[in-house]
């Protein structure tokens, strides 16, 4: 039975020791390289062509999805698992998007990451407990969030999510970056909700979202 390739990309050389130790003592794996960014293990996997990569979010220029998206268009036969300490729902949600197989948090234990790397290899999807419990409180949002926009008609999902995040005291800024969007996009939105519910300052935007408990108070 031959062995699993493994392409181990993060940007902080500890954290690729790490994780190189923690697998070199399962004998159906084998580490063909490590790479520090995006650009290097699209390279190394044209060379080498792994089985799995294992797969960091933030890196220097190209980052973790965007290099997830690429692996997936240009090496549609890779398995990506992302290992990253970012677990959040919007980071999450974009690396489904960009197809990959698993998603784990980096803190996980040796023997769950080894278990996530045979399952994608099954032709399964594999998502750790951290991961599993962020997908399941996304999908509740969004299902009251689809609530709130059928009781509020005027406004769409994405409005309501803008408005969300206004009313939580994000900057515009803050709030392209949360949900992948530009600044532009997030103005346009922030002026056609205004538009739409018929409101001229943030306060008022503020005041609507617990009123209609788009977001709740502690």
């Amino acid at each position: 039975m031959s062995k699993i390739s493994i392409l181990v990309v993060d940007d902080h050389s500890l954290v690729r020791e790490g994780v190189i130790t923690m697998l070199s003592i399962y004998d159906d794996f084998t580490i063909i390289g490590e790479a520090e960014s995006g650009d290097e293990a699209l390279q190394k996997i044209s060379e080498q062509a792994p089985d799995v990569v294992l797969l960091d979010i933030n890196m220097p220029g190209m980052n973790g999805i965007e290099t997830a998206k690429k692996i997936g268009s240009d090496h549609e036969g890779v398995k990506i698992i992302i290992l990253s300490m970012e677990v959040t729902q919007d980071h999450i949600s974009e690396a489904i998007k960009a197809g990959v197989a698993g998603y784990l948090a980096k803190d996980t234990k040796k023997d769950i990451l080894a278990e996530a790397i045979r399952k994608v290899m099954q032709g399964e999807q594999y998502f750790g407990q951290k991961i599993s419990q962020v997908i399941f409180k996304g999908f509740y949002n969004q299902s009251k969030g689809e609530r709130v926009a059928n009781e509020n008609k005027d406004l769409s999902k994405r409005e309501v999510e803008v408005l969300r995040q206004i009313a939580s005291g994000l900057s515009n800024r803050e709030i392209a970056d949360k949900l992948f969007i530009s600044i532009r996009t997030v103005d346009a939105h922030r002026n056609h909700i205004m538009q739409k519910l018929g409101l001229k300052s943030t306060a008022q935007l503020v005041k609507y979202a617990i009123r209609e408990k788009i977001i709740e108070l502690d």
